[in-house]
Formats: C-alpha cells, structure tokens, sequence
C-alpha cells in the first residue's frame, strides 16, 4: 500500500468524520451553440476539429462545478481533492443524441443532409470512438488504473435500439423521399454494476491530486479531423407539415467514479 493510501485509510478509522457514498464526475462537451460562459470552460469544444488537435485530455482538472455546472461536474476544486477519498468503481462514457448529424444547409432555405460521414458520426462516437481511445487513472501522479475505453463501461446511459422515420417532403430535393434511420448505443450495457471494479479501494488523500487523462488514438483523430461540426439534430416534424425541429448536438465524454468520502460530522438536531 502506497503511502499517501495509508493515510487515506487511517482518516477512515476515525470518528472525527462521518463516512458518505458518494460519486465523482467530470464532462468533456464538444458542441457548436455553447452558451453564454460555457465557452471559457476549460477543454470543451465548439468543433471536431478542436477536439481532434490534443492527443490527450483531462479530467478533474480545471473545470469545476462552478465553472461548467453541476450537469457536467461535481468536482469542487480544479486541483486537488477536498475531502479524503476510496475509489471503488471507474467508467467513461460517450454519450450523444441518439439521430443523425445534419449540416445546416442552404438549398431551400431549410437545410440539407449531406451523404458523407458527417451523418453517421453520432454511431461513431458512442461506439467506435471508444474502441479507440485508451484512459489513464492517476493519483498523485501515480497511475493506478489505464485501459482501453471500450473496457470502461459507465454502468449507465443509453444502450441499443433506434427509430426508423421518413422525413417530409419540404427538405432538400434527393433528400425528402429517402427513409433514415436514427440509432442510439453504448459501450457497454447501462446497469450500476457493469463498472470497472477494483479489487482493493484506490485511496486519494484529502488535498491529494486525482486526474483521468484520455488518449485519442491517431485514427480516431483522423476521423473527427476530416469531419465537420458538430450540427444541429433535424427532427422529423409532427405533422408533416410544419417545419422539422432544429436542435444543437452535445457530444460528451463524461469519467466517472464511485467510492466513500470523509465529511465534517453534521449538527444534531433533536426535537
């Protein structure tokens, strides 16, 4: 056992502080509309391109639930821990809306589906990307844990299945007539258990530094480097009449771990 674990367990012994199941999260978004201060946040990304330029990126570093929200991270510090803390489980995540990826276009002023990779990306992304990407657990500078993604199941998020749909006939000539398929998968299948488990808890001390680097494969780089967007999500219309409903994709990686903190003791409070 590491020294800085040692610590970690006896924190754990004590009474001084109270014991508490708790998860950590953190969330890499790549979207073209990010909104308002959501473009400072640290290692998000407006395009593919972006995201493809780094070789490797961080978690736990840098954002902070005050600077990318709770949706995408509860880590309170972008350098170290705040509380003593065991790992107990790991997982990543490649999440994204389950159709395809649509380039806004300008041939009838609605938009255009374009016959390239662009519309298969969303499958891409929750499937193949992870087959291609290797992940890294560090603590203290010490690598604990490193795989491949498609072994790092994140024990939730969606999995399998799709929609079959035509779209009306007011989109793009060529385009209108043809049947499309949305599709929706993960790596792995979305029970709590289906995690990367430790035999033993890895601990990190209280001030301690825990980060998980991604690596991109070559490959995988390549592929996002000669694709555009992201887009927007053209939605099938209700009736058939109306317009399709546009909406701007999020394509995220979130990490995430389970495990015990140490916490102040609560107040008492009796009646």
């Amino acid at each position: 056992m590491r020294e800085y674990e040692q610590e970690v367990f006896q924190d754990f012994e004590r009474y001084a502080n109270v014991v508490e199941t708790w998860p950590l999260y953190d969330s890499i978004v790549i979207c073209e509309n990010l909104i308002g201060s959501e473009a400072n946040v640290q290692g998000w990304f407006q395009t593919f391109l972006a995201f493809s330029g780094r070789e490797t990126h961080q978690f736990f570093k840098n954002r902070t639930a005050g600077t990318a929200g709770e949706q995408y991270t509860n880590h309170q510090n972008s350098d170290t821990m705040d509380f003593a803390y065991k790992i107990h489980s790991f997982g990543v995540e490649f999440s994204c809306s389950p159709t395809y990826d649509a380039q806004v276009g300008s041939i009838d002023g609605v938009g255009q589906l374009p016959d390239s990779i662009d519309a298969i990306i969303p499958q891409y992304w929750r499937v193949d990307l992870a087959r291609n990407c290797g992940v890294q657990l560090k603590v203290q500078q010490d690598v604990r844990y490193e795989s491949p993604c498609m072994a790092t199941p994140s024990g939730y998020g969606s999995f399998g299945g799709g929609l079959g749909f035509q779209y009306p006939a007011i989109l793009p000539t060529g385009h209108g007539d043809r049947p499309w398929m949305g599709s929706q998968a993960t790596q792995g299948v979305p029970i709590l258990s289906n995690r990367v488990p430790f035999p033993e808890p890895i601990g990190v001390p209280r001030t301690g530094s825990l980060e998980v680097v991604l690596h991109v494969g070559e490959w995988a780089r390549e592929i996002l480097r000669n694709v555009t967007g992201p887009h927007v999500l053209i939605m099938n219309s209700v009736d058939g009449v109306d317009p399709p409903l546009w909406a701007y994709s999020r394509y995220i990686i979130r990490v995430s771990l389970f495990g015990e903190r140490l916490v102040q003791q609560r107040a008492q409070y009796h009646r």
